[in-house]
């Protein structure tokens, strides 16, 4: 038997009733804090121009637009959702693998709202899909040297929406061999080593695209087309066309079963890029610990990884998008009581004030830092705070909150995020009864779950 038929008849056998109560409790609250994202993304700049642009090209669905009146085909549906959740920079995150629940929660809510399938179905296929994700992910991981020119999450990613897409359509291990297969031709590039260059693509890592092509792989099995049984296997497999120089077949299924990555995945308290979120951290206690406002603060210096230093600072940001990748206006927000704790603002770009602070910001690579992110996938940064009477503080950390390991931010913090994310869009009553309603998905249809997420 192949590697990649070894995968999918495992995959295909994968039940709700086999998961332990912890691994379906972190799914239920992984969807509502991705619905929360959807929903609050979906007045985005971006999303107001991927929306229509995808209806143009619907003919009307089954699945919800989330944070609209509008119902598209799965795909599409998918693609806007996903593409909206990315906006705000508030979704999911592993470190060093992106945002694995962008690229498959949309794809299963969309599928499992069109074929009506129950609660315990949509929580084993979106597990699912994160363990193929991240698994796959572990199992190509490049050299430090590869992964500096060649990088894309979308890229491998698409395997998550297309795993749960084939759970919720009950495809045999067969079926779900051929969508793998079929997969990759929908695939994006790994583009992601052009992606800072200005301006910042709002497709960021083209997530949307991801969900749409998986569910597009999915509908040709459907629909009689036969994909490539083998395509993980050997030295032309998947992982080569994906631009890695290195595979361990024996990660795609190692301690299957007893070891789930979606346990290892981390809800992000803001609304800037995951490896900022340390410098974040440190800055906040900093301004908490000694009481201090913009008037006492004369400069700010951050030492963190090489990468963060070249690529996180430059000039000032011209979108949301750019500002969500930058360690100067992230930390000039927290000195300006405007957190990206909810998102970041278009109209914030605008604050002269705000562009004073950057300036006081600057950066420079830490010591040690660059082995720990690329070999143990942590996120060192140390932040300096120099005060006008002349004082220094400084505070370090290599976990942000809400990561693996990291300061807590659990059950009760995640549902008080999709409260304040949801409730402007579609008001407190509807949001207070979808945050019911997902947190109880196992005794509901998707279909019961999702009707209080209709605009008011």
């Amino acid at each position: 038997m192949s590697l990649t038929e070894d995968v999918a008849n495992t995959v295909a056998s994968l039940t709700f009733d086999e998961l332990a109560a912890h691994v379906r409790d972190k799914a239920k609250l992984l969807v509502l804090d991705h619905v929360g994202c959807m929903i609050a993304g979906s007045t985005s700049r971006g999303a107001k121009q991927m929306t229509p642009c995808l209806g143009r090209t619907d003919s009307g669905g089954a699945s919800t637009v989330f944070g609209t009146s509008l119902r598209f085909h799965p795909a599409n549906a998918a693609h806007a959702n996903a593409h909206s959740a990315s906006m705000l920079s508030l979704d999911d995150s592993y470190i060093l693998f992106g945002h694995p629940g962008a690229s498959i929660i949309p794809a299963a809510l969309a599928v499992a709202e069109d074929v009506g399938s129950s609660g315990k179905e949509l929580i084993a296929a979106i597990v699912g899909g994160y363990e193929m994700s991240l698994r796959l992910g572990t199992a190509m991981r490049p050299s430090e040297d590869r992964d500096r020119h060649v990088k894309g999450y979308a890229t491998w990613q698409i395997f998550g929406a297309c795993t749960a897409a084939s759970l919720l359509h009950r495809f045999s291990a067969i079926q779900t061999a051929d969508a793998y297969g079929l997969t990759p031709m929908h695939a994006p590039l790994p583009f992601l080593r052009k992606f800072h260059s200005r301006p910042m693509s709002l497709l960021k890592n083209n997530y949307g695209w991801a969900n749409k092509g998986a569910i597009m792989a999915i509908d040709l099995v459907r629909a009689g087309f036969q994909g490539n049984r083998t395509i993980f296997d050997g030295d032309d497999g998947f992982w080569a066309m994906a631009g890695s120089d290195r595979f361990e077949p024996s990660d795609m299924l190692d301690r299957w079963g007893e070891r789930y990555f979606i346990l290892e995945t981390g809800f992000k308290p803001f609304g800037v890029c995951r490896w900022i979120h340390t410098a974040v951290d440190c800055f906040r206690t900093l301004l908490t610990r000694h009481r201090l406002g913009r008037a006492d603060v004369k400069g700010i210096h951050v030492e963190t990884v090489s990468e963060f230093v070249r690529d996180f600072n430059g000039p000032w940001p011209q979108s949301t998008v750019e500002a969500a990748f930058h360690i100067p206006y992230a930390l000039a927000l927290e000195l300006h009581d405007k957190s990206s704790a909810t998102g970041l603002r278009e109209g914030d770009l605008a604050d002269k004030d705000l562009q004073e602070t950057t300036s006081l910001i600057s950066l420079s690579t830490l010591a040690g830092a660059d082995e720990k992110f690329y070999a143990k996938k942590l996120l060192p940064a140390r932040v300096n705070v120099t005060l006008r009477n002349g004082e220094t503080f400084s505070e370090q950390a290599e976990i942000p909150t809400g990561a693996p390991g990291g300061p807590a931010f659990g059950p009760a913090e995640v549902e008080a995020k999709f409260l304040t994310l949801a409730s402007p869009i579609i008001g407190e009553a509807n949001a207070e009864r979808l945050k019911g309603a997902l947190l109880e998905l196992e005794s509901l249809s998707v279909r019961e779950a999702l009707e209080s997420c209709a605009l008011p």
